[in-house]
């Protein structure tokens, strides 16, 4: 082996200055047997002395890797299972070998040339007998056995053909399921190995000891070249009193499609157990270890024993991550090895040049630059919850991609210009015939949120005494309300990931950010062992205590689990995901919008009344009742189609009264009123140019007389920017919504797709916005109803129904 002068050091950016001290040192060559060498060197002379001249010998059929066989040395141990290292290659110094899967060589060989010379010069004249015959040859790769990916030409008796050597990416390793088999004169055959498990959740009981109080695990990562197939790692513990030098590791880990590669993780006593890992994970290890040094992570899924019974530990290394990640000296932030993401990362530098921004986003040679950074922000690292937390917390950040690696707070800079400037590259896109609607996709927007609220959801305040103070910005509510759309492996991980940095979650202790002994009663904590029903129902009942309101029953923020109330996860959340193939959007944008920015007021500051109640006579059901207050105002008499794809609809326009003559058409003010919710871009007042706009769609119906946005949107994306801000605004509020017409006033209206005629329209006390109730009934006649969903109907959006209570009257519902 020769020293890789290519490998490049340092890894991470802006974490240490001195690069002298990383460089690549160079390893001993392998040694070559010598004369005197013992072992079975000096058996096999001893062996071809005895016979004398050009008799092939029979090799013992033993068991070597690569390096022991070329070094002519034996390999031990002699049970070993591949890929555990043989102790020749581990004891190497000044770095180990890298050892192979061990063959075994039942070739027979000749004698050396030295000897064979010296065998002509005892041949005796008078010496008539015949040659021996030589024994029969076994077959090799040259004729009918299949050679394996180790063999060498040694073994050929022919030259080396390194050169032709080629090195793919590492697959996965098979599963051993047959003992390697090794054989001894006179030994008897030693036991069968194990079989090796390839269950990711697998971990040997040696590797991971118990945890005292306030300790947790660090990986110690072995060095390697690039190249290196072979991942060795241990631990080392570390506690919150004792603290050391070592960095973390964020990266994709619960995605779909990832391999299970292995690595060697050895327990306290030396011993290496195979074990399996994601891909991403395998390859951010593979990227991120020093070529000469060991290098120190925490990573969450080595660390944690997550294949354990213990739920102790597990809540407690969990609890524990807030102050893991703060006191790590660095955060390596893996996005894997696209090449379009190294391409991002080598043009944000370019976005952060302030003198040269605004002709940066006119320029149209850079496009094929602007769709890898848009490409980069749709890597589904930036889709994990988990990980919000772990670069919000962290000192010091750098994004990897493969080699390629930036400061985070660069992308953070780059994301928000390109936000400034996206109208202006959505006319550089259209102009070159590229897909501007790439630059807002539904994963843009969600890497946007990821990196708004890492960014901004800590502040870090130092005192005239140099003492620091983390402030936490948002309530736990907001937090999982701009999360909505990330996703999370286990359920529970929806509130659990951003517990930490959420205001109003667990108290903290300054100094260790752990959580302290003392909490409130109330105050939710991590515990694994918890229902996720129970989980989600506390959470929603604590953010209407701490906001006095009832929005977050209408937000979309719960994933895809069941049996939960509908003032958990509104029923038109159960609503298949319709449409997903032609296009990214799959609803209505929220009319409830986020915490504190509140585009409607139904409700007119009124703060929520409500009561929560156990729902004894069912057995078995964890669900709650939550019984509100509120004002039911109608009855829905008229439904129109679902909007799929944000098509107005032929029907529509029919019950809206839409009736023309010609080119000309009577347009009802509250009606283009209602298909954008009466606002305009950002919640402000809808502009009054918006009734222009929907004229001109009318003159543009299709053959069905219905008007397809879409179609509009392509026609007018090079010719009109205001009619296509108009038809955007439209797809997001209709998108997959009902039209509906109340039976008693007329109103015109806006309803999820799980509405049905005579649903109820209500206002509640505490909520933004009226919602659709349902009326059920059990069959011992006791009433319930059932949240469909929040709505939109024209006229009663901003406290009409409040000023007008008296006239209504007041209800009691009990929500399921």
């Amino acid at each position: 082996m020769h020293p890789d002068t290519n490998s490049p050091t340092p890894i991470d950016p802006r974490l240490t200055g001195d690069t002298s001290r990383l460089t690549a040192q160079p390893l001993t060559v392998l040694p070559t047997r010598t004369q005197h060498d013992d072992g079975e060197a000096d058996d096999d002379d001893e062996t071809e002395q005895r016979n004398l001249g050009s008799e092939k010998r029979q090799k013992l059929n033993l068991w070597k890797c690569k390096q022991c066989r070329e070094a002519r040395k034996k390999c031990f141990p002699a049970d070993r299972v591949w890929p555990q290292k043989c102790d020749r290659c581990l004891a190497h110094r000044p770095e180990p070998l890298d050892c192979s899967e061990p063959e075994l060589n039942t070739r027979k060989r000749g004698p050396n040339l030295k000897d064979k010379a010296r065998d002509k010069q005892k041949e005796k004249p008078k010496d008539k007998s015949p040659a021996p015959k030589l024994p029969k040859r076994i077959p090799t790769a040259s004729t009918s056995e299949p050679r394996s990916r180790d063999s060498t030409d040694e073994e050929e008796g022919g030259a080396s053909t390194d050169d032709a050597t080629t090195y793919e990416r590492p697959q996965r390793t098979e599963v051993v399921s047959k003992g390697v088999k090794r054989e001894y004169p006179g030994d008897p055959a030693p036991e069968l190995p194990k079989v090796v498990n390839n269950d990711e959740n697998y971990r040997p009981i040696s590797v991971y000891p118990p945890l005292a109080e306030g300790e947790f695990r660090i990986l110690k990562l072995a060095p390697g070249k690039k190249d290196d197939r072979i991942i060795s790692c241990s631990f080392v513990t570390a506690s919150v009193d004792r603290p050391m030098k070592y960095e973390a590791i964020s990266y994709l880990w619960g995605a779909a499609g990832q391999r299970s590669m292995e690595i060697h993780l050895a327990d306290p006593q030396g011993k290496s157990y195979p074990i399996f890992i994601r891909s991403h994970l395998y390859e951010a290890l593979k990227f991120l270890r020093h070529p000469s040094k060991f290098r120190y992570f925490w990573v969450d899924a080595l660390c944690i024993n997550h294949g354990s019974s213990d739920k102790v530990e597990k809540n407690k290394q969990i609890a524990m991550k807030r102050f893991v990640f703060r006191n790590a000296e660095n955060l390596c932030f893996w996005l894997g090895e696209d090449e379009s993401s190294k391409t991002a990362l080598k043009f944000i530098p370019r976005i952060l040049d302030l003198t040269g921004i605004d002709s940066l986003v006119r320029d149209e040679s850079t496009v094929d630059d602007w769709i890898a950074f848009v490409a980069l922000l749709k890597n589904p690292v930036f889709g994990r919850l988990w990980l919000v937390q772990e670069v919000a917390v962290a000192q010091n950040v750098t994004l990897h991609c493969g080699q390629a690696a930036i400061h985070y707070g660069d992308l953070v800079d780059a994301v928000a210009m390109f936000r400034s400037f996206r109208n202006q590259i959505s006319l550089m896109f259209r102009s070159t015939g590229r897909n501007a609607k790439e630059l807002s996709a539904r994963k843009v927007i969600m890497a946007e949120r990821f990196i708004e609220v890492s960014a901004n959801s800590l502040r870090i305040t130092t005192n005239p005494d140099k003492e620091q103070k983390t402030h936490r910005l948002f309530s736990l509510e907001a937090l999982v309300s701009h999360l909505s759309s990330l996703d999370s492996t286990n359920p529970l991980d929806r509130i659990y990931s951003v517990l930490a940095i959420a205001k109003d979650g667990p108290k903290l202790d300054e100094k260790t950010l752990m959580p302290i002994s003392q909490q409130d009663d109330n105050a939710l904590q991590i515990d694994y062992e918890a229902d996720f029903v129970d989980v989600y129902q506390n959470f929603v009942i604590r953010a209407i205590k701490s906001s006095q309101s009832l929005d977050i029953m209408c937000r979309y923020w719960v994933g895809a689990v069941e049996n939960l109330p509908s003032w958990v996860r509104p029923i038109q959340l159960l609503q298949p995901a319709l449409d997903g193939n032609v296009s990214e959007r799959t609803e209505a944008d929220s009319l409830v919008g986020l915490p504190d920015h509140n585009d409607y007021h139904a409700s007119r500051g009124t703060k929520a009344k409500f009561e929560v109640k156990d729902q004894a006579s069912v057995a078995n059901d964890k669900s709650k009742v939550l019984c509100v207050r509120g004002i039911p105002v109608d009855t829905i008499a008229k439904l129109g189609p679902r909007a799929s794809e944000g098509i107005i609809l032929y029907e529509w326009l029919a019950l809206a009264g839409c009736v023309g003559q010609g080119l000309q058409f009577n347009v009802p003010e509250e009606f283009w009123r209602t298909l954008v919710a009466d606002r305009g871009p950002n919640g402000t007042m809808a502009p009054s140019w918006y009734a222009r706009a929907f004229r001109y769609c009318l003159q543009n119906l299709t053959p069905t007389g219905d008007i397809n946005t879409n179609r509009l949107i392509s026609l007018q994306e090079n010719e009109s920017s205001l009619g296509v801000s108009f038809l955007n605004r439209v797809q997001g509020v209709i998108w997959n919504r009902k039209f509906l017409v109340s039976k008693k006033h007329g109103w015109f209206g806006l309803g999820p797709m799980a509405t049905m005629e005579t649903d109820i329209i209500c206002v509640l006390y505490g909520c933004s916005v009226p919602v659709i109730l349902r009326p059920m009934r059990r069959e011992d006649g006791e009433e319930y109803f059932l949240l469909v969903g929040e709505c939109y109907v024209h006229g009663i959006m901003d406290g009409e129904i409040i000023e007008a209570a008296d006239k209504y009257g007041e209800e009691v519902f009990d929500l399921r």
